[in-house]
């Protein structure tokens, strides 16, 4: 199982997974092993039908059981290298849509004066531009483009990379925020630092790259490791999110995906084009946005940019998160 691991994790790599889709994928492929019992390279179209069957009879949910379907489709067609063959299952019940509980725009500005420094900017960007939070903790600093109000995200989900639009509200907290990183990254090249990882084969094309202000991450994390500087990490944000929820006294759920969801519901209802919406969030379809519309419909900039007496009116104290 070792070497199937490692290869694993070098097909992971290769095909952008997410953190989160890896952990999800490892955890079903260990439980298929230790039902099988059987090395990896003897699995076969008929130990999975059987492995999917057993699940559906344990009860286990259609979301759960997909994962299980996704995962060893993963390792078949990108690890094992061979085809999985028709597996003749019974269907599947339909996943039902759970709807979430998005944040009013007051709820937003209450959460976010309760979030310090960093974590308050990334939040207000997850809202204002409709970024996961991956795509977030992983922006470059070249990736912020303050004059024409846009954010380029690369190797987002699906290995794809877009435009999204920059509220002109963050551009004077994203400026002092590019200082006080370059300040950062200029004591670390003191101390012998500096270095980030780049994607690719950049670091081989571009030798100095590494340690270029524009290549560091926007949202840098507090430790440096063998001279590298890395990134804020979705787990820090999520928890910074929840105590600034519980210390609002908002019961709902909120999570850094809400603010995503926000950002598409709140756009919506300013007038924004459900189309439009769907480019700015990434998606490949329209039937995916659509899940993210709470409530009625949207225009074409960020909810962040309601046009003035309505800004005035939809985020009183906006301000201060800058």
């Amino acid at each position: 199982m070792s070497s199937f691991n490692s290869l694993f994790h070098a097909a992971a790599i290769e095909q952008s997974l997410a953190r989160n889709t890896v952990q999800t994928y490892l955890w079903h492929l260990r439980r298929f092993f230790e039902s099988t019992r059987l090395p990896a390279s003897q699995w076969d179209g008929q130990h999975v039908r059987q492995w999917l069957i057993e699940m559906a009879n344990a009860r286990y949910s259609p979301v759960t059981r997909k994962q299980a379907l996704c995962a060893l489709k993963f390792a078949f067609d990108h690890v094992l290298k061979r085809d999985l063959g028709t597996l003749d299952l019974p269907p599947m019940p339909k996943v039902r849509q759970t709807l979430r509980t998005i944040p009013s725009r007051d709820e937003l500005v209450n959460i976010f004066k309760h979030l310090r420094g960093q974590a308050r900017l990334m939040a207000a960007l997850m809202y204002g531009s409709g970024l996961r939070v991956g795509e977030c903790c992983k922006l470059r600093v070249q990736d912020i483009d303050l004059a024409a109000l846009t954010v380029r995200i690369w190797d987002g989900k699906g290995d794809k990379c877009r435009l999204t639009v920059l509220p002109m509200l963050l551009v004077h907290a994203l400026k002092r925020h590019i200082e006080q990183r370059a300040a950062l990254h200029e004591r670390d090249l003191q101390q012998g630092n500096g270095f980030v990882e780049l994607p690719g084969r950049l670091a081989q094309k571009y030798k100095n790259a590494p340690r270029e202000l524009r290549w560091q991450f926007l949202f840098p994390s507090f430790m440096v490791r063998d001279g590298y500087r890395w990134h804020a990490t979705d787990e820090s944000i999520a928890k910074q999110l929840r105590h600034a929820v519980k210390a609002c006294g908002i019961v709902k759920r909120i999570t850094p995906h809400t603010l995503r969801h926000g950002f598409a519901t709140h756009a919506m209802q300013s007038g924004a084009d459900p189309r439009t919406i769907q480019d700015l969030l990434g998606h490949e379809n329209l039937e995916t946005t659509m899940i993210y519309l709470h409530g009625d419909a949207a225009r074409g900039f960020s909810p962040l940019d309601v046009p003035p007496p309505a800004r005035i009116l939809a985020f009183p104290n906006m301000r201060k998160i800058a």
